[in-house]
């Protein structure tokens, strides 16, 4: 997987003014990965291998906590959204689509 073509789409993908509250932009979040502010997309994949195929990833304000939320499909098929601190890593939670 291309880790920058990724983080690229991504982030161009935010700059949406709808999301301007919740989404910081492709330009802020680079400075903060450069700033050691934040872990990269790769850093945090590299800690939390996820065992499936990343659908998405996005870089988003939680309850006052910048956080990647990942879309994911594990080996079974089942769609998860998970969310980790981008600042230190931690894994917040995980939400598993039974479907």
């Amino acid at each position: 997987m291309n880790i920058r073509w990724l983080f690229l789409a991504l982030a161009a993908g935010m700059i949406n003014p709808a999301f301007a509250g919740k989404h910081p932009d492709q330009t802020q979040i680079r400075a903060w990965v450069e700033q050691g502010e934040i872990l990269s997309l790769e850093a945090i994949l590299q800690r939390h291998p996820l065992g499936g195929e990343l659908l998405d990833a996005e870089v988003e304000w939680e309850d006052g906590v910048l956080v990647y939320e990942l879309k994911w499909l594990d080996s079974n098929g089942h769609r998860h959204e998970t969310y980790i601190d981008a600042r230190s890593g931690v894994w917040l939670e995980d939400e598993r689509d039974d479907d």
